[in-house]
């Protein structure tokens, strides 16, 4: 396990982390699209950030999105531009994507995937969650 990428504890530069538990689809309710802007803003003013992906959260970071909602953004356009902003943690629960049959290989390159064990470290660990 990776301590450096599961550990949300606290920050050595005395910055806030946080931690963004992504739970929904990318289309069909604002709440995936809410979760991106979140780790945007935060990340400009510096906070360190985590971005989550369980449950149908995973859809986010599938490759092949069709957007068929009307005057609905392309979710991938806005993941891509998390990094420019800081943001470079992206973990995905190993489970939430068996459970849904989508092989790693079919998500964003940004992406890592993490066990349950991980993941309930994770979610100990943090001080501050918010969840989308």
């Amino acid at each position: 396990m990776n301590d450096n990428v599961t550990d949300n504890t606290s920050a050595t530069d005395g910055s806030k982390r946080i931690l963004l538990v992504c739970r929904h689809a990318p289309y069909g309710t604002s709440l995936a699209r809410e979760s991106i802007e979140t780790a945007l803003a935060a990340g400009a003013l510096g906070v360190d950030i985590t971005l989550l992906f369980i449950n149908d959260g995973v859809w986010q970071l599938y490759n092949h999105q069709q957007v068929s909602v009307i005057a609905a953004k392309n979710h991938g356009a806005m993941l891509s531009a998390l990094p420019l902003y800081g943001v470079e943690r992206l973990l995905v629960d190993e489970k939430s994507l068996s459970e849904r049959g989508i092989k790693a290989s079919n998500l964003t390159d940004i992406a890592e995937v993490i066990d349950k064990d991980q993941v309930k470290h994770l979610l100990a660990n943090c001080k501050v969650i918010l969840s989308f």
